[in-house]
C-alpha cells in the first residue's frame, strides 16, 4: 500500500461531528494543506459549518475549523452519499484519501444498525469507483468484529467474521461492511479500535461514551462479571494518534488493531478498585457467568428500577465478560517507537467518571 496522507493530500471524511470523527478531523487539518472536505448530515436547520464549529468547541477547542476544511452537506445512507451535485464532482476528480468514520454504534437489540454501517459501505463503494482515481479508503472498523470469543488474544487475522455469532448487530453489521471493502478491489487500509474511552474531556456526552453505565451498575448488590476478565481499554488521543501515524507512512498491513494488547490491558477487578476508589461506596459482588445461579439474579433484580435498567445493561455484560484483547504487535511493529503510549485507564477514569451523574446515566439507560 504505497498511498500516504501527506502535506497535499486531498481527503474527504465521515463521521467528523462524532467522536472518533471529530478528533481525526482536529488532527488532520494539521497533516495536509489540501482541502480536507468533512460530510455533515443536515440536523434543525444548522448548517454543516456550525455543526463543525460545535464539534470543535466540544473538544475545548475555540478557533473554528481551519480554512481549507470544507463542511459538505450529506448523508452516508444515500446513494453518492447525499452529495449535492458539484461537491462530488469535485470530490470524485480529486479526492486521494476517503475516511469512513461515521457508523451507528448502538448495541440495542431494536436498533438496526445496518442501514448506516453496511449500507453506507456500500455507497462508499460505488462512490470510490467513480473517482478519477480509486482513493486510499482509510475505514474505522472495530477490534470486536470477529464476533463471539473467549479468553483469547486475538490477531487481526481472526477478525472481520459476519457469519460467527454476535453479541449484537453492531458488531456484525462493521464486520460485513469491511468484508464488502476487501472483496471490492479498492485501496483499503481497515483499522480496528477497540474499547475507546473519553479522557481529558469536559464534554458530559464524550465523557459517557461506553462509562455511561458505570453509576448504574453501582446499584446492584451483584453483577454477571468476571472480576479477572480482560478488558482492552485505550483513550480517545491513542486512537487518533495511532490512526494518523498509520496513514503517514508506508504500510505492511492493510489491517490494524488499535488496541493496548495483553501488555496494556486491564482486568474488570482492578478497574472496579478504581471505580470503587472513586465513588467510596461498596462494589457490587462480581460473579463469573459460568457461576451466576437463578438466586444471583433474583438478588440482582429486586426491584422494578433494577429490572428497568437491566434491560439496558444486559446488552454490555456479556461483552465485557469475554476476556478477549487484540494483538497490537502490527502496530507496535509498525510504528516503532512513534507507536502511542496506552495511558493506564486509573490515570484519567475518577476525572471522566466525576462528568457522569446518576441522572445523565439513568437518561441514557432510557434511550431506545
Amino acid at each position: 500500500m504505497d498511498r500516504v496522507l501527506g502535506s497535499d493530500s486531498r481527503v474527504l471524511i465521515t463521521g467528523a461531528t462524532g467522536f472518533i470523527g471529530g478528533e481525526v478531523l482536529q488532527s488532520l487539518e494539521h497533516c495536509t494543506a489540501g482541502p480536507v472536505w468533512s460530510l455533515v448530515r443536515a440536523r434543525n436547520g444548522e448548517s454543516p459549518a456550525a455543526r463543525l464549529r460545535e464539534r470543535y468547541h466540544r473538544s475545548g477547542r475555540q478557533l473554528p475549523p481551519a480554512a481549507h476544511v470544507q463542511p459538505v452537506i450529506g448523508d452516508v445512507t444515500q446513494p453518492g452519499w447525499g452529495l449535492a451535485s458539484d461537491d462530488l464532482t469535485a470530490i470524485t476528480r480529486d479526492v486521494d484519501i476517503i475516511i469512513h468514520s461515521a457508523a451507528d454504534t448502538s448495541f440495542a437489540a431494536d436498533r438496526n444498525p445496518r442501514a448506516t454501517n453496511v449500507e453506507g459501505v456500500r455507497h462508499l463503494i460505488e462512490l470510490a469507483g467513480g473517482c478519477r482515481r480509486p482513493p486510499l479508503i482509510v475505514y474505522i472498523s472495530t477490534a470486536s468484529n470477529s464476533g463471539k470469543a473467549a479468553h483469547r488474544c486475538l490477531p487481526e487475522e481472526e477478525g472481520c467474521r459476519p457469519a460467527n455469532q454476535h453479541f449484537n448487530g453492531y458488531t456484525q453489521s462493521k464486520a460485513e461492511a469491511e468484508a464488502l471493502l476487501r472483496s471490492s478491489g479498492l485501496p483499503v487500509l481497515h483499522l480496528r479500535p477497540t474499547i475507546v474511552l473519553g479522557a481529558d474531556t469536559s464534554d458530559v456526552g464524550f465523557a459517557k461514551q461506553i462509562l455511561w453505565c458505570v453509576p448504574l451498575m453501582y446499584r446492584f448488590p451483584c453483577l454477571p462479571l468476571d472480576p479477572k476478565s480482560r478488558l482492552d481499554l485505550v483513550d480517545l488521543r491513542f486512537i487518533v494518534d495511532a490512526a494518523l501515524a498509520l496513514m503517514q507512512r508506508p504500510r505492511r498491513f492493510d489491517c490494524y488493531h488499535l488496541s493496548a494488547g495483553v501488555a496494556h490491558c486491564s482486568t474488570i477487578g482492578e478497574l472496579g478498585e478504581v471505580i470503587h476508589g472513586h465513588y467510596g461506596r461498596k462494589m457490587p459482588r462480581l460473579v463469573p457467568p459460568t457461576e451466576w445461579t437463578a438466586a444471583d439474579r433474583r438478588e440482582m433484580l429486586r426491584s422494578p428500577l433494577h429490572r428497568r435498567v437491566y434491560q439496558s445493561l444486559r446488552y454490555y455484560l456479556p461483552f465485557l465478560s469475554m476476556d478477549v484483547v487484540f494483538d497490537d504487535a502490527r502496530l507496535r511493529g509498525d510504528l516503532g517507537p512513534d507507536a502511542p503510549t496506552v495511558r493506564p485507564p486509573g490515570s484519567y477514569l475518577p476525572d471522566v467518571l466525576r462528568l457522569i451523574h446518576t441522572r445523565t446515566a439513568l437518561l441514557e439507560a432510557a434511550l431506545p
